[in-house]
């Protein structure tokens, strides 16, 4: 997964028309990609990461408010979030395997549900602690926003050290807010999923392109899940990943603090999301005939090993 860390600055001229000036400094970590069954209890782990900075300068004149959903002074509480990017999550049938957009087949070798904490790359220099909730489904499983706010970013990732060419985006409750909602690897909904090839079409939503700024809605459908290749060099699956996190200024870089997702869902969504992914690693354990494997008892929440997992300088540092 990566993570993008952004700073902008807006002047304004009273009287007149507006100019919005955006200083982009963009670091970018990428992991290997590999996941495990393995599930550790560690303090501080490492992430092999690659970094990118680039700055520039973007003028924007009229189209969408830059501001986000809660204009300029919006405060600065966490979002709350409405769906968990995917919406149908069973019931499951022990018959096909199915649970909703999951699908368990003993021909795919993966964790079709990796939980916010889970050891990948386990005993190589690049094991790091999951930060996300990531679904490997098939690759016509559509995306949906999980809140309110203002496209902060949005990034075409290529292929490169894994399978990728799909999207990244970050989604702000308004834009000055430290708080952000990362959706990775989603392809536009007007992608043919039954073709393999590249696609990179970009995003809409309602049939308007998302650009850096523009307003979306909980529920507004996004896309299709973004693209995994399998151990086999396979491509029947796609996946998708959600985060939800602070920037924290620490001296003169930008970390990011992630957290249990289930710990900021809507109330009005959070028991019935509690019970869908409780039912989805109890309905994996039933179909692998393994019920240890998310040993869920030792979880904080549905789904979590920790309340929080701090990334800095390429490290993961999970707390309970």
């Amino acid at each position: 997964m990566k993570k993008f860390f952004l700073f902008v600055l807006i002047f304004s001229a009273c009287g007149g028309s507006s100019d919005l000036t955006t200083v982009v400094d963009t670091t970018t970590t990428t992991v290997a990609d590999t996941t495990t069954t393995t599930v550790a209890d560690t303090t501080t782990t490492t992430v092999a990461d690659t970094t990118t900075t680039t700055v520039g300068a973007v003028r924007e004149e009229g189209g969408n408010n830059p501001q986000g959903s809660e204009g300029m002074r919006g405060n600065n509480n966490p979002p709350q979030l409405m769906n968990l990017l995917i919406l149908n999550w069973g019931p499951y049938d022990s018959g096909t395997g199915i649970s909703g957009d999951f699908e368990f087949r003993s021909d795919i070798q993966v964790t079709f549900f990796d939980e916010f904490g889970r050891v990948h790359s386990a005993g190589t220099p690049s094991v790091y602690d999951n930060t996300t909730f990531e679904y490997k489904v098939p690759r016509d499983t559509k995306v949906y926003v999980p809140i309110d706010g203002v496209i902060d970013f949005i990034n075409w990732q290529p292929s490169s050290g894994y399978k990728q060419d799909d999207w990244e985006l970050t989604i702000k409750p308004w834009i000055g807010s430290d708080w952000a909602v990362v959706v990775d690897h989603v392809v536009s909904i007007n992608c043919d999923r039954s073709n393999t090839s590249i696609c990179n079409i970009p995003l809409t939503i309602n049939g308007m392109e998302i650009k850096s700024g523009s307003q979306v809605k909980a529920g507004d459908l996004l896309g299709y899940v973004g693209n995994y290749e399998d151990g086999e060099g396979g491509s029947i699956f796609g996946r998708t990943e959600i985060t939800i996190g602070k920037y924290i200024l620490n001296g003169n870089q930008r970390d990011f603090n992630n957290y249990c997702p289930i710990s900021y869902l809507h109330p009005n969504v959070k028991s019935n999301l509690e019970a869908s992914v409780n039912q989805i690693m109890a309905s994996y354990e039933s179909w692998s005939g393994d019920s240890s494997f998310y040993n869920e008892a030792n979880m904080i929440a549905a789904g979590c090993w920790y309340n929080e997992i701090y990334e800095s300088n390429g490290k993961t540092t999970p707390t309970k």
